[in-house]
């Protein structure tokens, strides 16, 4: 190595030795301090998290407190549920010797109906109190602030002041959460005591229920041969708070039950609008109502009062006695203003009369007296009654008999009363009592349907003449023919709701309804299928249902007659809505059986192989049919000829279609003949025909001058005729020449094809006329 470079490094060797020692220093100064500026960052960065997750659990739990249940209403409304136990409670405590089951079936109700209220209030407060112990466990989860120095520099003041607010915030939500914890709890203590009480309560009534029918049939007082002077009961201390607890469940039951009035505002409207509707058709038609309804007028009031009231009983079976009392004396209000514009003087006379006796026994039933006066005059009034429904059968049996079904009402109110007279006198006045309620609410109820089945049929009278009226075609009809079948339908449909009502008033619908309901919905099984009697009765019922609307609704839209322009192009879209009608019955009715729809297709499968064997016809026309309706060669009132048959088309059907000859017969042809056979059809697009005469003209003097004045006459009288055709001039022909005798072929068109006979017979007569008069002779 040179000399100079060792020099070199010897000079060197000592600095770069101290550079690397100095080197490690200034790192390591350089590390720690970099490591203290990272602490502070993380403690900043750890700060600010747990305040941005503590004001967020906040701020979660504020907007979930307003959403919890509002207890507010629940704390207004539990007193007021409370008196009605209460009140419960005092009229089932009241030892009374005759049982008045309305009451107790109106306590079994209200039950029912606050026992859901409350069940209801203990399912929202269970919600409630877990939704805010919930949030108070999440509340608890907000971390406390750490520890700070004596001497924070402003960062640490600025964290100070946050956690300051943050606590403030905690314990102002921490509070409302602990007061809306103690107020569910408080509510959910007393909720639960009167749902514990409601439960008891309802146990009580159904034992009182339960023994009604030994109470009734037990002997409550003595024979009126055995009773002497019967000392008056004491009086009640408790009077004032018993009719104030009557009155507090008169008012629940109606604040609950506002619907029932609503669904009978709802009727009367629909009826009301209905009949008043029509009677603006009629007047805007200028129809004249040439059959005179005796119930229905332009302002059909009373007789949609009569509606409401006499259907209003089916909507509640278990009303408290004073609103069955107040249905009942509107109903006689509203029947009494019907009698007066439709009875005799002499028969609404009566009618009065017997308003008064009505009002007068249902008083008299109401009375909770059991003296001995009180029976007497009960006795009096059932006599009266008895002799009140013999009247009725007597004085008034042709206008009983136009109301179909109150014969048998009456007698029933006939014998009903003679056993209150009966039970009365030995002593067993609850059912007295009964008998005697159930008899003339029964027969008020019955008249009032009765009303309503004659307003409805009216009702329907006047919907069909307006339908028939509005297109033009105002002839008369024969409105017998469908009156029976819709009365047959309106009496079946009322007597079912007179015995719903009738049997309630007996206490005895709920064994009737149980035994029937058991009845119908007990499962049977066969094979694997599994039915009920109730579903079979649902098919076959909404079968009948499908038919008879398919069969009737035509009258809806005034096909009554298919004589008019209208009745032709109603007449197919009239067939297709009667087979819409009978496929969704059918569909209805099948799923109304309950069946699996795999099980059924298993059966039409195999149906399906009778049908392709040997109901290959049937198959054939019902398919004719559905092309028929919608292909349309021919309309409802068209004149067609197929198969040798012809006649007018009085009614096109699924299966099979009706012709009226000119005869007056009726011709049944198959939908198939129809569509496979060739079919004239007269009046396809017009009503026009063009028909001849033959006449034979003896011969004159003049043969050129007679046979041109035979054709004068003969052209004007064809001009002349109202039922032909002007702008087609009628064709004269000689025909042939037979010795002295000229026969003339006249050929003309008359607008109808139907007048046909008519039109000839009354051209010939005045072509005969106007001959003689001329001196022409026809041979």
């Amino acid at each position: 190595m040179p000399a100079f470079v060792k020099s070199i490094i010897t000079c060197l060797l000592p600095l770069l030795l101290g550079l690397l020692a100095v080197a490690p220093a200034q790192a390591q100064s350089t590390v720690v301090k970099e490591d203290s500026m990272a602490v502070d960052t993380t403690v900043a960065r750890d700060d600010s998290y747990r305040l941005e997750v503590g004001y967020t659990t906040l701020s979660g739990i504020s907007g979930q407190v307003r959403k919890v249940f509002d207890t507010r209403g629940l704390a207004e409304d539990l007193p007021d549920v409370v008196e009605n136990l209460k009140a419960i409670q005092y009229t089932l405590k009241q030892k009374g010797e005759v049982v008045d089951i309305k009451q107790l079936q109106m306590c079994q109700l209200m039950l029912v109906t606050l026992q859901e209220q409350l069940a209801d209030w203990r399912t929202a407060l269970a919600g409630a109190h877990t939704q805010l112990a919930a949030m108070q466990t999440k509340l608890n989860t907000i971390a406390p602030p750490p520890p700070r120095r004596a001497n924070p520099d402003v960062t640490e003041l600025a964290l100070e002041r946050s956690d300051s607010a943050l606590l403030a915030r905690q314990q102002r939500i921490g509070g409302l959460l602990a007061k809306r914890l103690l107020k569910v709890k408080q509510l959910q203590t007393q909720v639960a005591a009167s749902y514990i009480q409601g439960m008891e309560l309802q146990d009580e009534v159904g034992d009182q229920l339960r023994r009604y029918s030994r109470t009734t049939a037990k002997l409550n007082y003595p024979p009126l041969w055995e009773a002497g002077a019967m000392p008056a009961p004491p009086a009640d201390p408790k009077a004032r708070k018993a009719g104030q607890y009557r009155r507090e469940i008169i008012n629940f039951y109606f604040a609950n039950n506002w619907d029932n009035w609503a669904y009978m505002a709802l009727i009367g409207l629909v009826f009301y609008g209905w009949v008043s509707f029509n009677y603006r058709r009629a007047r805007k038609q200028e129809l004249a109502i040439t059959e005179p309804f005796r119930y229905l007028r332009p302002g059909p009031v009373a007789a949609t009062l009569v509606v409401m009231f006499s259907l209003a009983p089916a909507l509640e079976l278990h009303p408290p006695p004073i609103y069955l009392a107040l249905l009942q004396l509107l109903l006689l209000v509203a029947l009494t203003a019907v009698f007066a514009r439709s009875w005799p003087r002499r028969f609404f006379g009566y009618w009065l009369g017997l308003v008064a006796f009505f009002v007068g026994l249902s008083v008299m039933n109401a009375n909770a007296a059991t003296g001995l006066l009180a029976r007497w005059g009960l006795l009096g009034l059932n006599a009266l009654a008895v002799g009140v429904g013999a009247l009725l059968l007597w004085r008034l049996r042709a206008t009983l008999a136009q109301m179909r079904f109150l014969i048998p009402i009456t007698w029933l109110f006939i014998g009903l009363n003679g056993l209150a007279i009966i039970c009365n006198v030995v002593g067993r006045l609850s059912l007295a009592k009964m008998f005697s309620t159930a008899a003339i609410f029964g027969l008020t109820q019955g008249i009032g349907l009765a009303v309503f089945i004659e307003s409805f049929t009216e009702a329907f009278h006047l919907q069909i003449l307006c339908s028939r009226g509005s297109e033009g075609d105002t002839a008369a009809f024969d409105y017998d023919k469908i009156e029976p079948q819709l009365m047959r339908l309106l009496t079946v449909l009322a007597g079912a709701l007179w015995l719903v009502v009738f049997t309630s008033n007996l206490n005895v619908y709920n064994a009737i309804y149980g035994f029937f309901e058991h009845a119908l919905t007990a499962p049977h099984t066969i094979g694997s299928t599994v039915f009920t009697f109730g579903n079979i009765l649902l098919f076959f019922l909404i079968l009948y249902v499908s038919a008879l609307l398919q069969r009737y609704i035509g009258y809806f839209f005034g096909e009554v007659s298919d004589d008019s322009s209208d009745a032709r192009r109603r007449g197919s879209w009239l067939v297709a809505l009667r087979l819409l009608l009978v496929l969704v019955g059918f569909a209805l009715a099948t799923a109304a059986t309950g069946l699996p729809l795999s099980k059924i297709a298993i059966v039409f499968g195999a149906l399906s192989v009778g049908i392709g064997l040997g109901l290959q016809s049937i198959v054939n026309n019902l398919v004719s049919g559905i092309i028929l309706i919608f292909e349309r060669p021919f309309h409802v009132g068209d004149f067609i000829e197929v198969a040798g048959k012809s006649g007018r088309v009085q009614d096109i059907g699924i299966r099979s279609s009706k012709l009226t000859s000119v005869t007056g017969s009726e011709i049944i042809v198959p939908n198939g003949d129809l569509l496979s056979n060739h079919v004239i059809n007269w009046t396809r697009t017009n009503d026009h025909i063009r028909t001849d005469l033959s006449l034979k003209l003896a011969p004159g003097v003049d043969l050129q001058t007679d046979l041109q004045k035979a054709r004068e006459l003969i052209q004007e009288e064809i001009k002349t005729s109202p039922y032909t055709m002007h702008n087609l001039p009628p064709e004269i022909l000689l025909s042939s020449i037979n010795g002295q005798v000229y026969e003339l072929k006249v050929l003309f068109w008359i607008t109808n094809i139907r007048q046909e006979q008519l039109t000839k017979s009354e051209i010939l007569a005045g072509i005969y006329r106007r001959f003689t008069a001329e001196g022409l002779t026809l041979s």
